[in-house]
């Protein structure tokens, strides 16, 4: 899980401002549109927003959690809620539409993919 600590209030608002611009670009994966979900501002699981603890000024982003790989389908949730679909005893399956092994694929052809743009790049 990803932490940002956050000190002053100017830095804070240039990075809540940056979390709100990157909602606003597409993301191509192999060819075809990474299809979000949700917003990064709620939850999909319980619907609840993303959290901002005041005191230590730490931002707890949602994580974007896979729920197809083929073609990518993303649902931004709590870390809470992500541990709650891959649960080992009671998953939630509308969470998961995948096969076993498309993980370990997608991220195969992720890795190749970009070891061909360094190639081209460099």
């Amino acid at each position: 899980m990803s932490l940002i600590q956050i000190k002053g209030e100017e830095f804070k608002k240039q990075i809540q401002n940056l979390m709100l611009e990157d909602e606003k670009y597409e993301v191509k994966s192999f060819g075809c549109r990474t299809m979000f979900l949700n917003s990064r501002d709620r939850c999909m699981v319980c619907g609840g927003e993303r959290t901002f603890d005041i005191r230590t000024r730490v931002i707890d982003p949602l994580v974007g959690h896979h729920i197809k790989y083929f073609p990518p389908e993303v649902a931004w949730v709590h870390y809470a809620c992500h541990k709650k679909i891959h649960d080992t005893e009671k998953p939630i399956t509308l969470f998961i539409q995948y096969e076993e092994g498309d993980a370990r694929r997608y991220y195969g052809q992720k890795k190749k993919q970009i070891k061909d743009w360094a190639k081209h790049d460099g």
